[in-house]
């Protein structure tokens, strides 16, 4: 009787460590922190299409001053 226990134990203990893997957790990504880059990009370009505006305004003027000059 005591082999047939011991048997049994050994084979129930066996067959537990055949049970099948838990599925893993749902993985989390890191949100991404790009909102910073995206403001500071932003403004960079308008910083650059001000710049051109400006530019192009100037020479606008300078242009018209130029064709009064001369006339």
């Amino acid at each position: 009787m005591r082999i047939a226990t011991s048997l049994a134990w050994l084979l129930v203990v066996a067959l537990s460590g055949c049970s099948p893997p838990k599925p893993p957790e749902e993985e989390r990504r890191p949100e991404p922190q790009a909102a910073g880059v995206v403001q500071a990009a932003d403004a960079y370009k308008d910083a650059a299409r001000a710049a051109v505006a400006k530019t192009e305004d100037a020479a606008a003027k300078e242009k018209a001053a130029l064709d009064a000059a001369t006339q």
